[in-house]
């Protein structure tokens, strides 16, 4: 699926916390296939915030296990949809 979330999401994995692309997928997780830490957690939380208006805690992305979840917690955020 490409749209703007999507495509917003895949540019900050790979421009502000610096991972190769063709290392993620939908089902990758976050901190064991991709190791993200607490610093580029909170890389994430601006970028999201920056670039889609979406004020995401870092609880709420620390609770999303894979960047389909981080994707879908974004996305319940612009439509007000709780998860």
């Amino acid at each position: 699926m490409s749209d703007r979330v999507h495509e917003a999401l895949q540019s900050i994995l790979e421009e502000d916390l610096d991972l190769s692309l063709g290392d993620v997928t939908e089902s990758s997780l976050l901190v064991d296939d991709l190791g993200l830490d607490s610093v580029a957690f909170a890389i994430g939380v601006v970028a999201i915030e920056e670039r889609l208006g979406v004020q995401l805690t870092e609880r709420e992305i620390y609770e999303s296990k894979t960047v389909a979840d981080l994707e879908n917690a974004i996305r319940a955020k612009q439509t007000g949809v709780p998860q």
